[in-house]
């Protein structure tokens, strides 16, 4: 019976690795000297993403083997790729400042890699299907990967927010699960789960780019192994999708709605600013920790709702009609916590954002 104890031993060795690393990352001091948009008033240590990103590169071939799965695949070894690309481009950034358009192309290729081992081909019934699909694939991966990024502004909330994704994702319920997500989302959560005590609620370092958008690709190539894996995956199952828009929606409604605010503002929306919701509502005075544990919940709220509207036995789940109910159900704190934000602005004005 030992074997099946060796997964387990894998996730705790990626847990000490990371943990091992993110400390060494805090004594390296690639320093974030705090800006205007900033929410910490001290430099601090940046790249604590390297630890994370380095244990599940590392192990994610391994603990597959363990598991009973074909330790490496085109789709596997597309995602490792992928991420190690990212990850690269996104450290030596945090290093060296480039420029956006240099991390662009870097998401953009990584979103290609992910795309062309992800998609079954002979899902969709000719090439302009598939070329669409691929489209779609490719600028929901990248933006994604800019969300998770543009949402990495305070202590412990985007960090939380993905560990809590990767632990919903690692459980073996969901509709179009299957064991190839469930082992990297367990490897993701435990990388996470290290770098949390030192990010929550005080910040000895932070995830940095590699952290956050490496997390945002592996999230986003998530919803595609949902499509493309469960008992619906050929043409694509985008009901099974949908589970990672519940988890990530606190992320996805702020970017969202702030570059339509912005846009109609007429203001530049890819210029840098601090008028995502969270900074409004960290500015009026709403405590950082407070901040954070919103998303976490929006996290367990949006499980929850994909989980009673997506399983068998919901009636209305069926059809477009179930997508409207569970995006309602998901909406609904997002629009409630929009409001308090508006009232504490009104109550504490923070200037322009």
């Amino acid at each position: 019976m030992f074997h099946l104890y060796l997964p387990l031993l894998v996730l705790f060795a990626a847990y000490g690795t990371s943990s091992l690393l993110i400390r060494r990352m805090i004594a390296v001091a690639v320093i974030d000297i705090p800006g205007h948009r900033s929410a910490h008033a001290s430099p601090t240590p940046k790249g604590g993403g390297v630890g994370v990103v380095v244990a599940f590169l590392l192990f994610l071939v391994p603990l597959r083997g363990l598991c009973g799965l074909p330790p490496l695949t085109m789709e596997v070894g597309g995602l490792w790729s992928a991420v190690t690309l990212l990850a690269i481009v996104s450290w030596l950034d945090d290093v060296y400042q480039w420029s956006p358009l240099i991390k662009l192309a870097a998401q953009i290729l990584a979103a290609v890699i992910v795309t062309l081992t992800a998609l079954p081909v002979d899902g969709f019934t000719g090439i302009t299907a598939l070329c669409v699909a691929a489209v779609l694939s490719v600028g929901w991966l990248v933006f994604v990967a800019n969300t998770v990024n543009f949402m990495d502004g305070l202590n412990g909330l985007v960090s939380g927010v993905l560990c809590l994704s990767f632990l919903a994702l690692a459980l073996p319920f969901w509709p179009g699960d299957s064991q190839d997500l469930r082992v990297a989302s367990a490897l993701t959560a435990f990388g996470l789960l290290a770098f949390l005590p030192f990010n929550f609620p005080n910040a000895r370092i932070f995830l940095g780019d590699v952290g956050s958008q490496s997390g945002g690709l592996l999230i986003g190539a998530a919803a595609l192994s949902l499509a493309t894996h469960g008992p619906m995956a050929l043409p694509p199952d985008l009901r099974a999708a949908l589970l990672v828009p519940c988890l990530t929606g606190g992320l996805l409604y702020d970017v969202t709605i702030t570059l339509i605010r912005r846009a109609l503002a007429g203001e530049k929306i890819l210029e840098a600013h601090r008028g995502h919701l969270y900074q409004v509502a960290y500015r009026s005075g709403v405590p950082k920790t407070a901040v954070s544990l919103v998303h976490w919940g929006f996290v367990i709220w949006g499980g929850c709702a994909f989980a009673m509207t997506a399983m068998p036995g919901f009636r209305p789940s069926e059809g477009i009609g179930g997508v409207a109910i569970t995006l309602a159900l998901v909406a609904l704190p997002q629009l409630l916590w929009t409001a308090f934000v508006l009232w504490r602005v009104k109550r504490h004005p923070v200037g322009r954002w």
